[in-house]
Parts: C-alpha cells; structure tokens; sequence
C-alpha cells in the first residue's frame, strides 16, 4: 500500500516500464513459434465450447425455449404454454396449447378434457318449482351474469365484477326477479359508461357472432368483447322485467357447440398475447358442462 501512494516511485516505474505488447501465450502459438493460432487449436476450443453447452444442466428439468423465425424474419424462442383446464374465469376443463413467441400467440389448440365433458352441474336452488318459464329465465340471467363477471374481472374491474357475481347468486338463491332488476341497471348503466373500459377492451374481437347465433348468447352486431358484454347485460335487464320472455338459452346439443367453439379459437387467439386471449375465451362463455337440471324459484 506504501508503494502504491508514492508519487516518486510510481513515476519512475513508469518510465522504466516496457511499452512492448505483451507477447502471446505459450499455448496459441505454432508448432514453428510463429505466434499465430492454428486450425487445429480452433477445432479444439470449438468442440470444448460445445461440450460445456451440453454439459449445462437444465433448470429444474425444464428445458429451454428453442428458436423459430418470426414475423419479421429474426429468431425468437419458441415456448409452448397450455392455458387450463383449471384457471380463474375460464371454462372448467377447457385447455388451450398455445405456442408463443415472446408474448404473442402464433399458433393454439383447443380441447375439453373428458372429464369435464361428461360430468354434469346441479342447477337447482332453494323452494318450489314454478313454471318452466320462469326457470328459464332464471338460468338465462345466471348464465349471462356469470360471463359478465369473468370479463369484467379479467378487465381489472373486480368492483364491477363483484356486482355482477352478487347479481347472479341473488338469481340463484331465488330472489324475485323484479327485486334484482334494478342492480341490473345500476351495472349496465356503470359498464356502458365507463371509458376505461372502453379503452382496455377497444378492438378486441370475437369474430363474427352471426356465426355464433346457435349459443343463445350472441348478439347482432356485438363482434367485440365489450359489445358482447354490454348485450349480456342488457338482455338480463329484458328478461328481469319481461315475465313472458323466454331464456334464449335453453337445453342444446352441448358436444355439437363444442365442436364449433373449438374449431374457431385457434383463429380467435393467433396473434394475441396471453391476457388478451383469456379475454376472448371469457367472451366467448363457452359451457363445457351440460346442465341437466334447471333452477328453481321461491314461491
């Protein structure tokens, strides 16, 4: 440390000092002492660079992501990530195998696990059976009630949401129709204004609901996400205050609408990334459970 604060000596070691490049080492030079690397030492690191690569362990016994070309000609590590079946808002046993690169989706496959195809839900709720009308009715809202809610949350909107779940277990447990209608306008009213809303879930489409006419939940018109959403809500306002209007969602050839759904959503979600493509299944409110019972109202 002494020497290294001394002005004098480090001066002096200075000029003393070689301005020389170093030589190269011992080990790169020919066989003649010429100095300069042969092919054969090159060979060598290559194949030694190579075998540390493989030697690497992988972490957790994942393997790495592998590259592809991507839209724009350059190389991008290729990840294969399936989404469900088991997710929150997303349709039980429904899993999609998306292959990404970065965040976007460039291709996917839709399937419904056996499981989930086979198994059935208890529709009922508290009392006594009304007219078949009026359970109809009741399953419509419940069913719209819960697609709206697995949007809205999925939008960021969890106060929205949980109005929407609120609405939709009030439906359930046999509240009188009427009584809800007004929180039914309360929520279409708050999610029809919103331009935050408008904004998260602005050109983010469905495709063509004409299309999709068959499931009961489509509206003409309501090719985006948001006009999805917005025509849920109002048809649970119409089918609240109408005691003569009829579910639109009656008991259908569950598998048959399956099939449809599946077949579109690798052409719905190829582009998109991750949250956006949750945001079309939600929207879609695909049913992978037949409903072999329906709800029943207090008397």
């Amino acid at each position: 440390m002494g020497e290294l604060l001394d002005d004098a000596r480090q001066q002096s070691d200075a000029r003393t000092r070689s301005r020389q490049p170093a030589e190269a080492h011992a080990e790169h030079a020919a066989p003649g002492g010429s100095g300069e690397s042969t092919d054969h030492d090159m060979d060598m690191d290559m194949d030694m660079d190579m075998d540390m690569d493989m030697d690497m362990p992988m972490p957790g016994g994942i393997p790495l992501a592998n590259g592809a070309p991507d839209r724009d000609g350059l190389e991008m590590d290729v990840l294969h990530v399936p989404l469900g079946p088991v997710l929150p808002h997303w349709p039980a046993g429904l899993v999609v195998r998306c292959v990404l690169q970065g965040d976007v989706i460039v291709s996917a496959k839709a399937e419904i696990l056996p499981a989930a195809a086979q198994s059935s839900r208890d529709g009922r709720v508290a009392g006594d059976s009304l007219r078949l009308a009026d359970n109809e009715r009741r399953r419509a809202i419940i069913r719209r009630s819960d697609a709206a809610a697995s949007v809205l949350a999925l939008a960021g909107w969890s106060f929205a949401a949980g109005r929407a779940r609120r609405i939709r277990d009030a439906v359930a447990s046999g509240t009188a129709l009427l009584d809800v209608a007004a929180d039914l306008d309360k929520l279409a009213q708050s999610v029809g204004r919103s331009w935050t809303l408008r904004w998260t879930l602005k050109g983010i489409t469905v495709g063509d609901t004409l299309v999709y006419a068959e499931d009961g939940m489509g509206q003409s018109g309501s090719e985006t996400v948001r006009g999805r959403l917005i025509g849920w809500l109002d048809e649970t306002r119409r089918i609240a205050r109408d005691d003569t209007a009829e579910g639109a969602c009656g008991l259908q050839d569950t598998l048959s609408l399956q099939r449809s759904w599946l077949s579109e959503i690798p052409r719905l979600l190829n582009g998109t990334d991750i949250a956006t493509a949750r945001l079309i299944i939600a929207a879609l409110a695909i049913e992978t459970t037949p409903v072999t019972q329906t709800p029943q109202s207090r008397a």
